[in-house]
């Protein structure tokens, strides 16, 4: 019988070990950073720009690949911003943007129209960012934030 246990337990433990380091949570990279929503503009053609920030109070600065966020005021989907030229997130610093906002249809484009007649909104943002880590290496991150953001037209 203690033939059998010590082979049977050192077995169950390299399998626990494996099992736990095979669940690493992607997203590590990114702890820490988080983004806000600065503005929206609305121009007389009906394109709207969003001036977001990333805040980094990291030591280490970041080179992110690409930046996808979905933007939501008042609790519904306003549309998504798709940014593709790498942005430098310098360490301990904050870093501004304005991306194009994709309606998300007709009614997303009311719901801006109103937003900017009241000069602002509530507002959700999903941020999923692809971190450039070195070489061909990357690193996933979500960021979710949440508050109010002034909303204008022209």
């Amino acid at each position: 019988m203690k033939t059998l246990s010590t082979p049977l337990l050192l077995l169950a433990g390299c399998v626990l070990f494996l099992a736990g380091c095979s669940g690493f949570d992607r997203g590590v990279t990114s702890v820490g950073l988080s983004v806000e929503l600065n503005g929206i503009e609305r121009a007389a053609d009906g394109t709207v720009t969003v001036t977001w920030s990333l805040v980094n109070p990291n030591v280490t600065p970041y080179l992110l690949e690409r930046v996808t966020q979905k933007i939501f005021l008042d609790g519904a989907l306003a549309g998504t911003t798709l940014d593709t030229q790498p942005m430098a997130v310098p360490a301990q610093q904050t870093t501004s943007k304005a991306s194009r906002l994709t309606p998300a249809g007709p009614a997303a484009e009311r719901l801006v129209a109103e937003a900017a007649a009241k000069g602002g909104a509530a507002y959700r943002v999903e941020t999923q960012l692809l971190i450039r880590l070195y070489g061909d290496l990357t690193d996933k991150g979500l960021l979710t934030h949440t508050g109010s953001v002034p909303v204008t037209g022209k």
